[in-house]
């Protein structure tokens, strides 16, 4: 008789579970299952949104540098190049933001007409990259910059190391994309991890 009664007890707690469980709202309240009902959103959910939209900004941000980099470098603008340069990854012999800005010489009025015509684009998907050398870890970014020199359309392809010091992205390392690497998953990296 006692196990029956314990059976019939447990089917009962199992069965108050099981119909609390199911009528619970979506919503948490009771306008949950309304139409146009606002749901509330989680701490956790939210952290996670706030998370996907900084990445979000922060990836735009370092694009937008990549681009302003490949763009003064092709036009030879020593000021905004070496601005956006690490200090260790600044040509010149002393890597100092003087001997950067002197090392790009200023281009001859046709060559800098064609760079001003250029348009300048990010090709392919950032990728991580590690140390290698004197360079630390960081994300590949390729900038493609397209002219038009002599009337044909022309494409010169450099991988940026891209890194964060301070919270602010720069170039630490800059490689021209060989037409041979443009058949690999990632052209970037490979750029960026060929040996010198």
């Amino acid at each position: 008789m006692k196990r029956r009664i314990a059976a019939v007890t447990a089917a009962t707690a199992t069965a108050v579970l099981v119909v609390a469980g199911c009528s619970s709202s979506s919503g948490g309240g009771k306008d949950g299952d309304k139409p146009g009902a606002k749901k509330t959103e989680s701490a956790a959910d939210r952290q996670a949104r706030e998370y996907r939209e900084a990445a979000k900004k922060d990836r735009a941000k370092m694009l937008e540098v990549a681009l302003a980099y490949g763009k003064a470098t092709a036009l030879h603008d020593g000021e905004a190049s070496c601005r956006l340069m690490t200090d260790e990854g600044r040509p010149g012999k002393d890597s100092s933001f003087e001997s950067c800005v002197k090392f790009l010489k200023p281009l001859d009025a046709e060559v800098r007409a064609v760079a001003e015509a250029a348009s300048f684009s990010v090709t392919g998907e950032p990728v991580a990259v590690p140390a290698v050398g004197d360079h630390p870890a960081g994300t590949g970014v390729m900038v493609t910059e397209e002219s038009k020199p002599d009337g044909h359309t022309s494409y010169h392809r450099t991988a940026l190391r891209m890194v964060k010091v301070k919270g602010t992205w720069l170039v630490d390392q800059d490689e021209d994309v060989y037409d041979s690497e443009m058949k690999n998953s990632s052209p970037a990296f490979s750029a960026l991890m060929r040996s010198h």
